[in-house]
Formats: structure tokens, C-alpha cells, sequence
């Protein structure tokens, strides 16, 4: 009753507003209306009525099971919260679905060049490089200062440049180790431990692996030649001092941080199922710990109701940091929100970026439990700090960093140059330093195309 009262004073809202369907291309007699490239998970298409009405229309239909209406349920709550933040501020929106991954990327470029869009972009890897290749627009001073002041680092650390902010991620992602309890119980080890140290973790993981005897393996990260890989991989880079780029943008695969990662990661891989570290697709990774062969997992936030909904007893901690290392992360799952610069409607834009950050949004990824809000109050709260995404919060407030984008007009030749090396570098006996000096050739070779 609570959320259908919510939702007819939205209605009533958006309706005051001129927001009725049909009235999209009329004059605006009222506050300009924004339009979002919104973010699937809590997204939708069309004004905030119709993205309800949607998936209102998808509850009432009786064909979901437990899960899915309960994520449509929170959707309506996270629409309906959204649409009264907004409106707080004098905002009205509607949602664009312009997909994810390549096709999204290849969209928003093509906005840039026309100079022609939505008032508000959302992506992940991509958006740090906009940022630096200019296409998006800083945050006002005033906005900029109550997100430093307010706001986890790690939910906007990726997208500043320049000591100014470009972006924000306002429910983002970052890697966690998980393991299967009941493996650990079989290798004699406390399933309620957590490795502090990659010794210790490797440690682990090879009595796992013995006691497995080929059933099944302690395993370690998924290291693909993709972004999956990409994404799970870099964390250790970092925490070794490595990285993808130097300071001043360039390509840096042959440091010697990412040596030392390499090295410690070719060692877990020796840990897990022939084929499953480095496939092309992540699916028989994924397989491989759902039907109970590996142990341990490097992933963001959704692992743990994924493995619960197997009946997989799961356990989670912060990854383990090596020795003189420093924790750091990577982004993983992280939907940032970003202005271009083409935007017409600027002001509102912020405005409405200002609503997702609005404690009545954010409490609820609280209450959902998937996603770690980046408020910085929450940190003070002892029932939150008990939580499973409080775990997630904490890492936010580490060293954390998106994924780049390289200089030149091939980032995506080099990205594939970096795939294919990590890859070859971790599952083979190849030389690892050469594998990287190779890297860093083909990739300053492209780089300056």
C-alpha cells in the first residue's frame, strides 16, 4: 500500500509537469525535461510513469518467480524514490536504453561527434576515457565540493582528472575474493578465514587443490583475454605498484609491479580446472564454481546471491594485499554517471545527479543489498557495518580506479594487445617479462597510430 501511494504521487507529480505520455515532443511549459542514457539495473525507458507502469505491468502479470518480482518490486521503489528526488529539485526526466557494452559505447561516440544526445550518459570502462579525451563536462565547483565532502572516493576517484570530476558512480562495484565454505571444510581449513596475504592465499589455495586430487581446485581469479579479465587482473597489478598506463597516460604493461602480479597470478592458475582461467568466454569459469570445482573467486557484489541461489555456503573478505604491496581495486560493475559537453540542459543534468545521491535513493541499495551505496554516513552506522555490502563500502574508500583509455586513435587494438599478452603471461611457461616487453612494444606501436 505504502509503494502504490508512492507511486500515485509521483504520477501526480510527473503529470503536474507535463509528463503524460504523448505530450514527449510538446512545447515544455515548465521545467526542461532531460532526457538519461540510464543504466539497466535500476533503469528503464521512457518517463518516470512509464518505466513504473512497465514494470508494474511485469508484477501483475504472475509469470516471475520469487527473485524477479522481488527486483521489480525494488525497481518501482528506486523509480519512484528517483522521480520524487528529482522532482525536489525542479527535474524532469526521461530514460533512453541505449544497451551496454560495445553497442553503448559506439552510440555515445557517435553523440559526441554529432554533438547531439542525451543530457546525461551512463557507461563503465568507457567513461573514464571520455573524461579524458574531453567529451565530458566537470562538475560545478559547488557540486564537485559536496561529493568530496560526502562521498565514498572510490565512487569518483576513476572519473577525475585534473583534480576536477567528470563523473560519479552512484552504486559502483568493486572486486572481492569469495569462496566456496564447504571446500575449504574438505581441505581441513577454517571456512570462516580469510587470507590476509597473497603467501598465505596461494598457501591456501594449493591444500585445496591437493585434497581436491582433480575433483576439484583451490582456484583464484579468472584472467581471460577480454575485460572480464581485464577487470579481475587489475586490482593485482595495482597492489604490486603496477598498471595499465604511467603518469602521463602512455601505455606501462613491462613495469615490474606487473611482473611481480603476473608471476603470483601464473601461480594460482597452476590451482584450478584445465582451460577455465583464460577461456575466451567466462562461462566455464563461472560453471566451474557453481558446480562446486574451485574455491575461490575474484567479483563484484552480485557473487554472493549468485552462489546463495545454488545453495552454495559463501564465504567473502577484501582481497589479500602482497607483501610491501598496498590494497587497491578496480571497478567492476560500476555504472558512471557523466554530463557531455554537448548537453544542453547542463544545469538540470547535475541537478538530477544530485538526486541519485540523495539519501532516500541510496538507502535503497541499502535495503537491496547488491550494491554498496557511496554515501560516506553509512559508515557510521553499526547495523550497516555489519553487512554484507559493507564490505564493498570499505574497499570504496581505498585506492580504486576504472579501467583506461590509451591515447591515440587504437585503444581498442591496444586493449586487445594487453588481453592477449595477460593471458599468454598467466596460463603459459613463457617467459613473463618478454611476454610484457612484447606488450609494450605492439602497444606504444599502436598508441602512436
Amino acid at each position: 500500500m505504502k509503494r502504490m501511494l508512492a507511486i500515485v504521487a509521483v504520477l501526480a507529480a510527473v503529470a503536474t509537469f507535463g509528463f503524460a505520455a504523448g505530450e514527449a515532443d510538446a512545447p515544455a511549459e515548465g521545467p526542461t525535461r532531460i532526457r538519461v542514457n540510464m543504466e539497466g539495473y535500476a533503469g528503464g525507458e521512457g518517463t518516470p510513469e512509464e518505466i513504473i507502469a512497465t514494470q508494474q505491468a511485469r508484477l501483475d502479470g504472475g509469470e516471475l518467480n520469487a527473485n524477479q518480482a522481488a527486483e521489480t518490486e525494488w525497481r518501482i521503489d528506486y523509480i519512484t524514490a528517483l522521480a520524487e528526488a528529482a522532482d525536489e529539485r525542479g527535474v524532469q526526466w526521461e530514460g533512453v536504453d541505449w544497451g551496454w557494452a560495445e553497442q553503448l559505447t559506439q552510440r555515445q561516440l557517435n553523440a559526441f561527434l554529432a554533438e547531439q544526445g542525451p543530457d546525461i550518459l551512463v557507461g563503465e570502462v568507457q567513461m573514464p576515457g571520455f573524461a579524458r579525451q574531453g567529451y565530458l563536462e566537470p562538475f560545478p565547483p559547488a557540486l564537485a565540493a559536496k561529493v568530496r565532502a560526502e562521498v565514498v572516493p572510490g565512487a569518483y576517484g576513476p572519473m577525475e582528472v585534473d583534480g576536477e570530476i567528470y563523473g560519479i558512480a552512484t552504486f559502483p562495484g568493486v572486486n572481492v575474493l569469495f569462496w566456496n565454505k564447504d571446500l575449504l571444510r574438505q581441505a581441513g581449513l577454517d571456512p570462516d578465514r580469510a587470507p590476509a596475504t597473497w603467501d598465505e592465499w596461494l598457501d591456501m589455495v594449493e591444500q585445496i587443490t591437493a585434497a581436491g586430487n582433480g575433483e576439484f581446485y583451490g582456484g583464484g581469479t579468472y584472467a581471460g583475454p577480454n575485460f572480464g579479465g581485464s577487470l579481475r587482473v587489475g586490482p593485482f597489478m595495482m597492489m604490486a605498484g603496477g598498471g595499465f598506463i604511467d603518469e602521463n597516460g602512455d601505455v606501462d604493461f613491462a613495469n615490474e609491479g606487473n611482473f611481480e602480479a603476473f608471476s603470483f597470478m601464473r601461480e594460482l592458475a597452476k590451482n584450478s580446472p584445465p582451460g577455465a582461467v583464460a577461456g575466451a568466454s567466462e562461462g566455464g569459469w563461472w560453471d566451474a564454481l557453481n558446480q562446486g570445482r574451485i574455491a575461490y573467486v575474484v567479483d563484484g557484489p552480485w557473487r554472493l546471491a549468485a552462489g546463495e541461489a545454488l545453495g552454495i555456503d559463501i564465504g567473502y573478505s577484501t582481497l589479500p594485499i602482497p607483501t610491501g604491496g598496498s590494497a587497491a581495486n578496480v571497478t567492476i560493475g560500476a555504472a558512471f554517471y557523466g554530463v557531455p559537453t554537448y548537453a544542453e540542459n547542463k544545469e538540470e543534468a547535475f541537478l538530477f545527479i544530485e538526486a541519485l545521491l540523495d539519501e532516500s535513493v541510496q538507502d535503497l541499495h541499502v535495503q537491496a543489498g547488491q550494491r554498496p551505496p557511496v554515501l560516506q554516513m553509512y559508515s557510521q552506522d553499526a547495523d550497516f557495518a555489519d553487512s554484507y555490502i559493507a564490505t564493498f563500502h570499505e574497499t570504496l574508500y581505498g585506492d580504486v580506479s576504472g579501467l583506461p583509455t590509451f591515447k591515440g586513435e587504437s585503444n581498442a587494438r591496444i586493449w586487445d594487445v594487453f588481453h592477449q599478452h595477460m593471458a599468454e603471461a598467466i596460463v603459459t611457461d613463457g617467459d613473463i617479462r618478454e611476454i610484457l616487453a612484447r606488450a609494450q612494444e605492439l602497444g606504444e606501436q599502436f598508441q602512436g597510430q
